[in-house]
């Protein structure tokens, strides 16, 4: 398992995800980073 670390600089990416959270009616904020992750690779691998 690994774990992650914000930092203070981080403060607008994590009201970002948890808006993002919100919206899509995600119930946790893990959940909304794994769907941003899964998202932005797919778009990726679309890209290649």
């Amino acid at each position: 398992m690994k774990t992650i670390k914000f930092k203070e600089s981080d403060k607008d990416l994590i009201q970002r995800i948890k808006e993002y959270q919100n919206a899509h009616g995600l119930s946790s904020f893990v959940a909304a980073v794994r769907k941003l992750c899964a998202d932005a690779l797919a778009i990726e691998k679309i890209r290649h």
